[in-house]
């Protein structure tokens, strides 16, 4: 018979993309806010070049960056969190277009998960419309990507980054004594 635990805390984790700096810091500064702390690693900006999805919207030569935060939370405040960046982003979209993206989610021992608005069927609803994807498992000791992981995640550049993040978690689990599986 199963028996029901208390999840681990999670490292809250986002990638922000703009097609200006002023509007990747602003989206910096919102998601900081919202999270109740400064950031403790932030990569260099990354070109947004493996989708032209978001060019209507929020035009060409976008720029991203990926961000983690160091304070261990719930892995149930990624819905707040979400509809509170999705907030942030209705308020700064000046004729209805979004200055800055804000994609936040979350790095646990067993990889990376996003939040989103929008269902497929690899994703689980996490309540209030919000959705959640397993976007990378970490095994053997790396990011591994599914089919529907975004290309972006999967460049290594941006992967050391991203480990960058998951070790500094570890250290803060470790610190804390708390149990890892990984």
């Amino acid at each position: 018979m199963s028996v029901i635990t208390k999840p681990p805390r999670v490292k809250p984790f986002a990638a922000i993309f703009a097609g200006e700096r002023t509007s990747l810091v602003e989206g910096l500064m919102g998601l900081s806010t919202i999270l109740g702390s400064e950031p403790d690693i932030l990569s260099p900006e990354f070109p947004v070049s493996e989708t032209a999805y978001y060019e209507e919207e929020m035009g060409r030569e976008l720029l991203k960056i990926y961000v983690s935060w160091p304070n261990l939370t719930s892995p149930e405040k990624l819905v707040e969190t979400k509809l509170s960046a999705m907030t942030w982003e209705r308020q700064h979209s000046p004729g209805g277009r979004r200055k800055a993206n804000l994609d936040p989610g979350y790095i646990f021992t067993g990889g990376l998960v996003l939040s989103t608005g929008k269902f497929r069927g690899h994703r689980l609803p996490l309540g209030q419309g919000v959705w959640g994807e397993l976007t990378l498992n970490f095994h053997q000791g790396q990011f591994m990507a599914f089919p529907w992981t975004y290309l972006d995640y999967q460049r290594p550049d941006v992967q050391i980054w991203l480990m960058m993040m998951r070790q500094s978690y570890m250290a803060a689990l470790k610190q804390r004594g708390l149990e890892s599986d990984q």
